[in-house]
């Protein structure tokens, strides 16, 4: 099994989203990122759980993607943009390019 996670930086990780195409990045530890939010995670590279939930692009509903995080699974939310909206899959694997 590979690592579904890149850290980006100390208690910053990255993971690619079949949904929407982007990676999206989390603060973890304690520490927040630039619009002050911050997740608790298990500490797992490859089965990694965040919470809350990840929304990206929460003013913009057209570019919407709301996610939870679990078990190296990604439950997409219904009021996604994409077609994954209402549907759960796996993480793909960090491929670095």
């Amino acid at each position: 099994m590979s690592a579904k996670l890149h850290q980006v930086a100390e208690n910053y990780y990255a993971f690619h989203c079949p949904g929407c195409g982007y990676g999206h990045a989390v603060t973890v530890n304690g520490h927040q990122n630039s619009q002050g939010a911050s997740w608790g995670w298990n500490g797992s590279m490859d089965k990694p759980t965040f919470t809350p939930s990840i929304n990206c692009n929460a003013n913009s509903p057209e570019n919407r993607c709301h996610s939870f995080v679990a078990d190296g699974k990604i439950q997409f939310l219904g009021d996604c943009f994409h077609s994954l909206a209402g549907q759960t899959v796996e993480i793909p694997d960090w491929e670095d390019s």
